[in-house]
């Protein structure tokens, strides 16, 4: 990577000068930090100064979480940022020999190493002698916690790396902007489950940690000046009166099994949930065990309810046809319609938008994702598929953004995070998961506009809808406003 001026290429913001400056006095004390930067407020340009400006003699490892954004990392840092002298500058990805990986890291004068976090733990886990740096940022910080499982708090390989780094005084600093989630934990030793903030969980396995919140920023800096609003509603879709008819059926025998697993617990293991309110149960449901077979069962009808607002009927039929014990008819599967009233709704709200708008759809299947294409497609639309399968999506990306006709980019979850679309005015989500940072980093890419979520009317989905927005405007108040 050739070495190139930044100055004239990245103008600082009062807000930005803040953080590396926190950052600078963190450092000096000993206190290992995280960053809280929201969305589209330039966590990667604070990478590169505290690189570049701020320690320009350490030597740092920076891990990204996905192999997307280390990519998009590395082409930042060289092409727009200004650069590195190509010999102090080394990558490692998965298209690296695991010899060159071994290599890089052992090389001194590779100042600066990015890597994904398993590329980076392939190598080091062959190494007899360990690699050492003096700073270790990590980005998407929350990432690394668990979002449910044993006492083990973190994701591997963070959970062998983060204790290595503490006790060979490598200074920690997260980036992150969305870490107000809550993970549910089995604790192996007082054989409970402990419902914990994600943030809490760092500090127990991070001494001396010191977090940059956003409620301080927008206090004390410049920071509000630079944050786009998201006008965020709801909006209804009437289920015909066949699947109307399913979601009642399955949610009547969800809240039955979920209330059945939780007396079989108390019953049996009563210490096990001893420390959570009533509130909290129904959350930890899914991690109870049942010597009954019910938990099988209920993950099961989880799954099913979820492709019935998900999927294409043609996906799911075959899946009822279980529940015909529990009062489903076969005339009433056989009638669903095959027509999907939220697609209908999509372009409905779509066609409403002025003739030279961007939309952006985000559901959970491919399926849908086709369907859609197809459907808005045959509407005179001009439309963009961005899926697991698409394997140049910079390209599709740009072409959406470069379009000057009415267009939508169909997205499955993929999109949830790396992607920065400014470009388009609307984003639609098809269906919701009950992860409100994994939803709000999704309605984030836009960085603004209008997000519409679409719900089943009088179904559970609307309350579920309406919790997680309440949920959303709770945790990031600062660049959301709901209308519900």
């Amino acid at each position: 990577m050739e070495k190139k001026e930044n100055k004239d290429l990245i103008m600082m913001r009062e807000y930005q000068q803040a953080i590396l400056k926190q950052l600078q006095q963190n450092h000096d004390n000993n206190y290992h930090t995280i960053a809280e930067v929201d969305t589209g407020l330039g966590k990667r340009v604070l990478m590169y100064l505290l690189i570049k400006e701020t320690f320009p003699d350490k030597r740092v490892l920076l891990l990204l979480h996905s192999t997307s954004s280390y990519f998009e990392t590395n082409h930042y840092f060289s092409a727009h940022y200004g650069g590195f002298l190509e010999e102090e500058f080394q990558g490692i990805s998965s298209q690296t020999p695991n010899w060159l990986r071994i290599k890089i890291l052992e090389n001194k004068k590779a100042r600066i190493v990015i890597a994904t976090p398993q590329t980076f733990m392939n190598a080091f886990e062959k190494m007899s002698n360990k690699p050492l740096f003096d700073i270790v940022i990590i980005n998407e910080v929350d990432k690394v916690v668990r979002r449910q499982g044993d006492n083990r708090l973190f994701i591997y390989p963070y959970n062998r790396l983060i204790p290595y780094f503490v006790k060979n005084n490598c200074w920690l600093v997260g980036m992150t902007g969305t870490m107000r989630d809550h993970h549910i934990l089995y604790d192996n030793i007082q054989e409970t489950i402990k419902i914990k903030s994600e943030y809490s969980s760092l500090e127990s396995q991070i001494p001396d940690l010191h977090i940059i919140r956003m409620e301080n920023l927008i206090r004390k800096t410049d920071i509000s000046d630079y944050i786009r609003y998201t006008l965020v509603s709801m909006v209804s879709v009437e289920p015909s009166k066949e699947l109307l008819e399913v979601l009642n059926v399955i949610d009547e025998i969800i809240t039955r099994l979920r209330e059945e697993i939780i007396e079989e617990a108390k019953k049996d293991q009563p210490r096990l949930i001893e420390n959570l309110s009533e509130s909290q149960l129904p959350l930890v449901s899914g991690m109870l065990g049942s010597s009954s077979g019910r938990h099988q069962k209920y993950q099961g009808l989880l799954l099913i309810r979820k492709y019935c607002t998900a999927m294409q009927t043609s996906k799911y039929r075959r899946f009822l046809y279980r529940l015909i014990k529990f009062g489903l008819t076969k005339e009433t599967i056989r009638e669903l319609p095959e027509k999907n009233p939220k697609i209908e709704k999509i372009l409905q709200i779509i066609q409403n938008e002025s003739l030279y708008s961007k939309s952006v759809v985000i559901c959970s299947y491919l399926d849908t994702a086709s369907e859609l294409d197809k459907i808005l497609a045959e509407s005179g639309l001009q439309t963009y598929q961005l899926t697991g399968k698409v394997r140049d999506k910079i390209s599709v990306i740009n072409n959406f953004k470069a379009n000057k006709q009415k267009s939508v980019l169909i997205m499955t979850s993929i999109g949830e995070r790396d992607l920065d679309i400014p470009q388009a005015e609307l984003l639609i989500v098809f269906d919701s998961i009950n992860t409100t940072k994994t939803m709000y980093q999704r309605m984030k890419r836009t960085r603004g506009g209008r997000v519409v979520f679409l719900y089943y009317e009088k179904t559970f989905e609307e309350k579920k809808v309406a919790r997680l927005l309440n949920s959303i405007a709770e945790k990031y108040p600062w660049s959301s406003i709901i209308n519900q």
